[in-house]
């Protein structure tokens, strides 16, 4: 029985919490969050917003920074290293579609899951369905990447800024409960995203204690030259 098999029974009785409180209000409410962090354009976004003003520049450079991290260490490290299967797929190994990217690799982890699931686990096999509340990702399951880009984000920015950290990370809790909610993710894939995600900002934090003074003076001669231009196109 691998890692993941033996937190298979704590994460189902997650599944089983959530599925009793799902109802077309927390559906639309938990999609809208969730949707939010598709591909971390909205941290990134907010990252950008911040690092051309001069008073939350520092923000806005350690959330992007951190976000950088949270790319190589989620995606091109951790996902590849765990290769865990989404639960849709492990509980409905046919679901997945002949196209897909990882689909022998992903279909033999799943078949193999299925054969190998525990009691409880084994259950979820005939009576699992996918509540369809957003399309199934195609990527790796484990760490979560929209709780991780959320943490790291906003974590960094807590660091310099309570004020937009503070609400930033609350909702970055709510963030990954939300990928549980719309089960695209177990529970401990949400856990460890937000641990990671967490690593990954005071990465970025002390990446910009060296990296800000070169970036603030940069950005200062780029607004200077633009700033001109403004004026005479006035």
């Amino acid at each position: 029985m691998d890692i993941f098999s033996s937190f298979l029974n704590f994460d189902l009785s997650v599944f089983e919490w959530v599925q009793s409180i799902q109802n077309p209000v927390l559906n639309m409410i938990f999609k809208i969050i969730t949707t939010l962090g598709d591909d971390g354009i909205l941290f990134i976004l907010l990252g950008l917003i911040f690092l051309i003003t001069k008073k939350f520049r520092k923000v806005g450079l350690a959330m992007l920074v951190a976000l950088l991290v949270m790319e190589v260490g989620n995606n091109l490290i951790l996902k590849e290293l765990f290769a865990r299967p989404r639960p849709f797929f492990v509980f409905s190994p046919d679901a997945i579609p002949a196209d897909h990217k990882y689909f022998e690799v992903l279909y033999e982890k799943c078949a193999e899951n299925v054969k190998n699931l525990p009691e409880l686990a084994a259950e979820w096999v005939d009576t699992y369905r996918f509540p369809d509340i957003v399309h199934m990702p195609s990527s790796w399951s484990f760490p979560s990447g929209h709780t991780s880009s959320a943490f790291a984000a906003m974590v960094a920015a807590l660091w310099y800024n309570k004020k937009i950290g503070i609400p930033g990370t609350i909702f970055a809790f709510l963030m990954g409960f939300s990928r549980i909610y719309v089960e695209v993710h177990y529970c401990t894939d949400v856990i460890a995203g937000a641990i990671v995600g967490v690593v990954y900002a005071l990465i970025g934090v002390l990446i910009v204690k060296f990296l800000f003074p070169v970036v603030d003076k940069i950005i200062d001669k780029v607004m200077e030259k633009i700033k001109p231009k403004k004026a005479e196109n006035a």
